[in-house]
């Protein structure tokens, strides 16, 4: 039996091949994931096609007449079948399966059987070839036969139904956008190009006369269809009709299928994305979503919505990330809905009714402790007094009157400087010390004051603060006590608040600062300072080491601090580093975070509260 070699067998067989791997690749892709619609009809398809490409081989290979048509009505077998393959796909690509019932289907297989059945009985009736003859091209020896009726009626067929399929593909790529529309032309594509190859074969401007083009370029479709499930697992997840509604959202929502890839995403989203939301769709969620946006991935047996708090680490705003599992009828697990849901504005006010919430108790704390015991003395002096008529109890109950009037005013004032600030005003930090400085009874004391901050806040408030630093420096140290108010600068590399330089430096230091920001200020004094073991304590409720102090003093500069969104710590001074009794060099006051009249807030500020 002779054969002939031509390069276009080498072609041929390529083309099989990658068909086949094609189809292998979707059939690994059905098996290890929930199956997708018109899945496995792109594998038949394939599966036809690639018979198609490797009969078409074996007749290119063949020289005798014989055994050339013997190979072309084998490769019939797998080629009358395209034309209802493309349109069964067609049909559940754009969700039009309900037509796709038990006698449809079986209308449509009657016109490839029947073609089957005048191929292989063409000698009794000639309907399907007139002629058969083997013609030289220059290249080789190809089969050219006359076509007979039923070629002709089975081409008009075949025609009507390509053109509905690609009618319902355009449709679909009109309705839809990005990676969608990407599939829609895809498909297209793949549908057009064997019509387009048939009008170039039987046109007689085939550039190679007896070049089944149209059989080759079958490989063209049966690629372009296994492609779009394997590599976009055609997105069934996201019908046409809910992506306009996910896309009008006001939340960042997210749809991810079974294997973990992004099937479509909104606008809102882009926040949540390392790439384009255009770019998003098709890739892994753990590459296209950003780390504390990645849901944790949806279970079968927990059918129920995944909800967590997260945050942002680069703005701090906080987010709700609900995960809710996508099922089908039989309620296995396709994907999953990820929102994205923006609540930084609720979770300041649940902080902010925590942080009340623990203050009632303090102040429940407070009345029944602090208040019950010069309301004791009071109870048992009168009763004394009345007794004895000494003096001396009515001293006391003058001093413990005066305790209870203290303890009143400082929780008033702890109950109004909780509350978070609400409106700024552009102050200057030397005007609002000297005017909290001369509210201090303290003649012998002095104050220092460095720079000219200017810095958003509430004047009256910020005045208490520091009104109440300075007492606690003259109840503590003395009322000889030397203090200074001087402005942070903020430290570029360690991200903190440091002091300004002293020396020949100090000009310049100002300088720089004076054309920035600054990170915010301190209260400095000269006393023995606070021991490091106590440094967390001092701003505690009721915490004192005066017998007549109410302990609230730096609990209420700590309020004020951290209603501005700043922060206070304590620290070692300098002041007192001469002093031979200065043990710890002085107490410290550093606020941070303070916005300045630049605008910038520096400093270690709290800005944000709280799917991987």
């Amino acid at each position: 039996m002779p054969w002939q070699y031509t390069p276009v067998i080498t072609f041929t067989l390529v083309a099989a091949g990658v068909v086949a791997i094609g189809a292998l690749s979707v059939v690994r892709q059905q098996r290890a994931y929930e199956p997708v619609p018109g899945g496995y009809t792109a594998v038949a398809l394939a599966a036809v096609i690639c018979w198609v490409l490797a009969a078409y081989s074996l007749q290119l290979a063949s020289v005798e007449l014989v055994q050339k048509f013997h190979w072309y009505r084998v490769g019939y077998i797998g080629f009358m079948p395209v034309p209802v393959l493309v349109l069964v796909f067609t049909l559940q690509y754009t969700s039009r399966d309900r037509y796709l019932t038990w006698w449809s289907v079986g209308l449509l297989l009657l016109v490839p059987v029947a073609m089957i059945g005048l191929a292989f009985t063409n000698q009794l009736h000639g309907l399907v070839w007139t002629n058969q003859r083997v013609i030289d091209n220059g290249l080789f020896l190809a089969l050219r036969p006359d076509y007979g009726q039923a070629v002709l009626a089975y081409a008009a067929v075949s025609v009507a139904i390509v053109g509905i399929c690609t009618a319902l593909l355009v449709q679909r790529a009109i309705a839809t956008a990005g990676i969608y529309r990407q599939q829609a032309v895809l498909l297209v594509a793949g549908t057009l190009v064997p019509i387009v190859a048939a009008g170039v074969y039987f046109s007689g401007v085939n550039p190679l006369p007896g070049l089944e083009v149209m059989t080759i370029s079958l490989a063209v479709t049966a690629v372009a269809y296994c492609w779009a499930v394997a590599r976009h697992g055609l997105f069934t997840l996201v019908p046409i009709a809910s992506q306009a509604a996910v896309e009008q959202m006001d939340d960042a929502v997210v749809v991810i299928d079974i294997r973990g890839l992004v099937v479509n995403v909104n606008e809102q989203a882009e926040p949540f994305l390392t790439v384009d939301h255009r770019e998003a769709i098709g890739g892994s969620v753990g590459e296209v979503l950003r780390p504390f946006a990645v849901p944790p991935a949806p279970r079968s047996d927990e059918p129920d919505s995944d909800r967590e708090v997260v945050t942002d680490p680069e703005t701090g705003r906080s987010y709700q990330r609900t995960g809710t599992p996508l099922t089908d009828d039989d309620g296995v697990v396709m994907g999953q809905l990820v929102v994205l849901q923006d609540i930084t504005d609720r979770v300041r006010r649940e902080r902010r009714l925590r942080q009340q919430n623990e203050q009632l108790e303090e102040f429940a704390s407070v009345v029944s402790h602090d208040l019950r015991n010069p309301l004791n003395v009071i109870s048992a002096r009168s009763q004394l007094a009345r007794e004895t008529g000494a003096a001396e109890h009515f001293d006391a109950l003058d001093r413990a009157a005066d305790r209870m009037d203290r303890l009143i005013d400082d929780l008033l004032q702890l109950a109004r400087q909780g509350q978070t600030v609400d409106e700024t005003e552009r102050v200057n930090l030397r005007e609002v010390a000297e005017d909290a400085w001369t509210l201090v009874n303290a003649p012998d004391a002095s104050l220092s004051i460095e720079g000219d901050t200017v810095l958003e806040a509430d004047r009256d408030r910020l005045q208490q603060a520091l009104e109440n630093l300075f007492r606690n420096a003259v109840d503590h140290v003395g009322e000889d006590v030397s203090l200074l108010v001087e402005p942070l600068e903020y430290d570029a590399e360690g991200g903190v608040a440091s002091r300004r330089t002293n020396g020949d430096d100090e000009q310049t230091a100002a300088d720089e600062s004076d054309a920035g920001t600054r990170a915010g200020f301190a209260v400095e004094d000269d006393g023995h300072g606070i021991p490091p073991e106590e440094r967390d304590q001092v701003f505690d409720y009721g915490h004192t080491t005066e017998d007549d102090g109410t302990g609230f003093g730096l609990a209420i500069v700590k309020e004020i601090v951290e209603a501005h969104g700043w922060e206070i710590r304590t620290v070692d001074g300098t002041l007192a580093s001469g002093r031979e009794d200065g043990k710890y060099g002085g107490a410290r006051f550093e606020i941070t975070g303070v916005t300045t009249a630049d605008g910038l807030a520096l400093g270690d500020t709290d800005v944000g509260f709280e799917f991987g």
